[in-house]
């Protein structure tokens, strides 16, 4: 495993400043990053209606070469819950490897019992999704729990960005 590719998941919906200011960053710092559509199309619609044209869909990635999984939040974060593919590699990379979720994202996370117990931040009005899993919200824009990383929206892609 390269331990500087990360994986930026994009879906219907997606809020463009949490997944640009990432993938600008990252790479600006030499990390190569591949954005994924978890659809046959590579072809994935913001929430402000810019189309963006993935590197790769979910089926072309080789998990085994990634270090990290992001997930930008937006509008259209329950999109993520329609790929069992992804499910799955999310608790795996929450084990033994790295997690990083923004705005509404992390509730993705939640759901899948991945922050019980863990420090973690989210978009406020999402805030009770996060404590129905379990997670400890720590009232920072950037908070880190071991190899998880949350936080709270579009004016905090920056920060979060830098922590990735």
């Amino acid at each position: 495993m390269d331990d500087r590719k990360v994986l930026v998941f994009l879906v219907d919906g997606f809020e463009e400043i949490e997944a640009m200011a990432p993938i600008d960053l990252l790479r600006r710092a030499g990390v190569i990053v591949d954005t994924v559509s978890i659809n046959e199309n590579k072809q994935v619609v913001s929430s402000r209606k810019i189309t963006v044209l993935t590197d790769k869909t979910i089926n072309e990635i080789n998990f085994d070469n990634y270090e990290m999984i992001v997930l930008p939040g937006g509008p259209g974060t329950e999109n993520y819950m329609k790929s069992e593919k992804l499910l799955e590699k999310l608790k795996e990379f929450s084990i033994n490897r790295k997690l990083g979720a923004i705005c509404a994202a992390p509730t993705i996370l939640s759901a899948l019992g991945i922050l019980e117990g863990k420090q973690a931040i989210c978009f406020p009005a999402c805030e009770p999704d996060l404590v129905k899993g379990g997670a400890v919200i720590v009232n920072q824009d950037v908070v880190k729990d071991n190899n998880i990383i949350t936080s709270r929206g579009a004016g905090t892609a920056i920060d979060f960005s830098l922590a990735l």
